[in-house]
Formats: structure tokens, sequence, C-alpha cells
């Protein structure tokens, strides 16, 4: 089985992005994993602009991924960037991280906290949970305010940041769920999580990227795809 992992921003400067992924859970899976950013587009996805920005090379990139044999797509972001337009252009299911792991913790938790990097970003997780119905169960949208290079860079002051403003929001509210709500975050997921247990903060972390990569490799593996009417194709696709 081939899994097409893309993110919707062009490929920072000097780092192999093939090894960062490998080191994530997706080594775990039992399938071929294939990596890429876009060409054309932002550097980050911080708000609408930048999402419409990246959707065309983005559409392009999983067309032709499709084309080369993917069996399932995932899109790399938590703005789950143009998700219902890729479905659209391809056959085989397109998994958005923040859309599947919100509606995967709500069958664990009675509600969840997203984590963010910046305050100008937590708006898109408040949308995601209305679409999906899920407004009810989300306790919070928190940021931990780090600057997006520091995220890569700062391991330990990552996990301090984090390990407060999760501290604090169970000894203020109780819940118990916690969604990472940068993909970069689940590099520093394995610390966290011990200094969590060694603070006695007994919570559940949800990592979206390690969620849509299994998700899209049950997907596959049950030969489900998104529906047709749900989703309906192009009638004038762009060219290639």
């Amino acid at each position: 089985m081939k899994i097409f992992v893309i993110s919707p921003i062009l490929p920072p400067e000097g780092e192999d992005y093939r090894e960062q992924y490998r080191r994530r859970d997706s080594a775990q899976i039992p399938a071929e994993f294939s990596f890429a950013y876009i060409d054309k587009g932002p550097r980050f996805i911080q708000n609408a602009y930048d999402d419409a920005c990246a959707a065309p090379d983005l559409i392009r990139k999983i067309q032709a991924a499709e084309r080369d044999g993917a069996d399932a797509v995932v899109i790399n972001c938590s703005a789950d960037t143009a998700l219902r337009a890729c479905r659209e252009a391809v056959s085989i299911p397109v998994i958005g991280p923040s859309e599947c792991t919100m509606l995967y913790a709500s069958q664990l938790v009675d509600s969840f906290t997203v984590l963010t990097f910046a305050k100008r970003i937590n708006g898109r997780f408040q949308r995601i949970a209305q679409e999906l119905g899920l407004s009810h169960r989300l306790a919070a949208v928190e940021s931990v305010e780090m600057d997006f290079d520091d995220i890569s860079n700062g391991q330990d002051k990552v996990v301090d940041k984090l390990y407060e403003t999760i501290r604090a929001i169970h000894e203020r509210t109780g819940c118990d769920g916690y969604i990472l709500g940068c993909t970069d975050f689940e590099d520093v997921a394995p610390a966290l999580t011990e200094r969590l247990q060694g603070g006695g903060v007994d919570v559940i972390l949800f990592k979206p990227y390690e969620i849509a990569a299994w998700q899209a490799y049950i997907t596959a593996k049950m030969g489900l795809r998104q529906g047709s009417a749900s989703y309906p194709k192009p009638l004038f696709p762009i060219s290639e």
C-alpha cells in the first residue's frame, strides 16, 4: 500500500523532511510512505488567504500521486487545507488531520482542547469543530505563542510551554483530552508525555499526523473512499 503525505507549504530550507517524517509514528504503519511539499504557495498556512494560495499546487500534486499509484493521501497541515476540493479532485481517500482527530477524540473524551503555536490561527479550530458539530465538545483553543522556527529547534522550550498550558487547563476545567494543533508538536510528544506523567497530570494527547496516517491506511485497507455524491468530480478540471 502507498500513502502520499503532502504539506501544503514550501519546503523548509536545509531540512530533510523525509527523515523528519520517518521519525514520527507513521514508521509503524505497514505501508510505503512518500512525502512532499508544494512547489508554489505560502511558507506557512496562517489564514484563509494562505489556504487559497496553496490549493492549486496542492491539488495538482495529489492528482499526480493518484496517477502514480497512491492508495490514500494525508494533507499534513492542521488547517486541513483545501480538504473538500482535494477529495473532489481524486478517487482515493484524502484525510485531513484536524477533522479526523476531532472526530476520533470525541469517542474517547467528553471534551478536548486544541493547543496551537499562535493565537492568530486559533479560529481555524473553532470553525472546524463547528462544521463537524463538535463545538460543544471543544473545551478551549489555547496558544503557547511560539515562533514557528522555535518549534523545530527548541524541544525543551516547547515541552515546557505545552506542559504548563495543559496543567493549567486541566486544573481549571478538568478537560482530559489535548490535541496537538501543530503537527510539528508531535516531535516532542514522547518527552511531553513523560513530563505529564511525572507531574501527575492524567490526560490523553492526540497526535493529528499519527491519527491521520493510520486513518489513511485503514480507510484504504478496507477499500473505502469519499462518496461521489458528497464530493462530486469537477465538470471542468484544470489542465496540468
